[in-house]
């Protein structure tokens, strides 16, 4: 669902060795255990029927989603990791991403464009984001800090979504600030 667009052979060089291999173990496709990843995406292009592969794909991408919005839900409640340009609004979103690891700052700038009602354009100069094409966790973190603060409204949210996604941000984002506007009144 969320990144079907692209050529099926980039989803798969996206995938891990081990999840390739697991496919191959699960698919019965003996020849694998050796190759290294350039090889074995090429191996499992051949092997394995499309359709499964494109299922795989689509599994993996949902998870990778659910797991990183959970992560970005928590993130994007602290100003002093995403902080948004006091200038962006709904067509437009600048912020920078800031946290602190254990071997220094990982830092990224973030940036939304929604001129139009149809897609938005979407960036982050992580490697997920800039090499994979994926709507990383950085990302993730910028979207729920802009639907907190009222930028978007997920009903009308046409980038990358999932329903399970749409799910925690329901249930720990937004009901999260419905409660809090109930509290205040």
């Amino acid at each position: 669902m969320i990144q079907e667009h692209l050529p099926l052979e980039s989803r798969v060089s996206r995938l891990t060795v081990q999840s390739l291999r697991n496919l191959c173990d699960a698919q019965n496709v003996p020849g694998a255990a050796n190759l290294l990843k350039r090889q074995l995406i090429g191996f499992v292009m051949k092997s394995i029927d499309h359709k499964v592969l494109e299922d795989f794909c689509r599994q993996q991408e949902d998870i990778y989603f659910a797991e990183n919005m959970a992560k970005a839900i928590k993130w994007a409640q602290s100003r002093k990791i995403v902080a948004l340009d006091p200038k962006s609004d709904y067509t437009i979103v600048n912020a920078v991403f800031t946290m602190r690891r254990s071997d220094g700052w990982e830092v990224y700038n973030v940036r939304f464009v929604n001129h139009t009602t149809d897609d938005v354009a979407t960036s982050c100069e992580c490697v997920d984001s800039r090499e994979k094409k994926y709507f990383c966790p950085h990302q993730m973190s910028v979207l729920v800090r802009c639907l907190s603060e009222g930028l978007f409204d997920l009903d009308h949210w046409t980038g990358p979504m999932t329903p399970e996604a749409e799910e925690l941000i329901l249930a720990n984002v937004l009901r999260r600030k419905k409660k809090g506007r109930r509290l205040h009144r």
